[in-house]
């Protein structure tokens, strides 16, 4: 079973419940979504995804935004592509972000409106994308492009020694190893309905790692789903 199927097994019994809650802590009532509107918005998210999006390969979705009422909608209209969710925070480092971004191959980023002028002044020098942006709801969608993208990662230097950072990287580069073989071995990380969401490692202690969290090791853990 899915996280998108999980949500959707819960909907049909509770639909006209409250799903989520959400309180931006400024004096102000928390906003509450029910089951039906999560779904129904999350619907239309897929659809528009899957109307503007050629998916080819790892199905990886970037979502650039920050928490708020819609959050649970828009993560589940990208899992219900299917697709896995890649977020990438706003006030992250720009450059940790493109490290992710481009480990994960994003083609594709959705940018909440409001975080539009922040995410063309942080990415324009250091990112391509072409003109393709398309506009759904509260979100914009963008196509990117790698080609000729040169990703720097600029880490803290007060943790960077050069011989510790060589022996980081090495041991990074084995891990990443050492990790794809064993996925390779149990499960297959490009099929459309295996992963449910990829992150990546702080970096605080070195290069950042590559983490992609399949739907089987997250479902099983989920005793209530209310």
């Amino acid at each position: 079973m899915t996280l998108q199927e999980l949500v959707h097994q819960a909907a049909s019994r509770y639909l006209d419940k409250i799903a989520v809650c959400f309180d931006e802590c400024n004096n102000q009532p928390p906003v509450y979504y029910t089951y039906k509107t999560v779904v129904n918005a999350a619907s239309e998210l897929s659809n528009f995804l899957l109307l503007h999006c050629d998916f080819q390969g790892i199905r990886e979705i970037g979502l650039y935004c920050h928490p708020g009422i819609n959050l649970p909608s828009w993560i589940l209209g990208i899992l219900q592509v299917p697709a896995a969710y890649a977020p990438i925070d706003p006030d992250s480092p720009p450059a940790l972000s493109i490290h992710f971004m481009k480990k994960c191959n994003l083609k594709y980023i959705l940018v909440e409106k409001q975080q539009i002028n922040k995410f063309r002044s942080s990415y324009e020098t250091l990112l391509n994308y072409d003109t393709f942006t398309v506009e759904h709801n509260d979100l914009v969608l963008f196509r990117l492009h790698w080609k000729n993208v040169e990703v720097s990662l600029m880490l803290n230097n007060s943790i960077r020694r050069e011989t510790y950072e060589k022996e980081k990287m090495t041991k990074s580069v084995n891990s990443e190893n050492s990790s794809e073989e064993k996925s390779e071995e149990h499960m297959d990380v490009r099929l459309k309905h295996c992963l449910a969401y990829v992150l990546h490692t702080s970096g605080t202690t070195g290069i950042p790692k590559m983490v992609r969290v399949p739907h089987a090791c997250i479902v099983p853990n989920i005793q209530h789903f209310r």
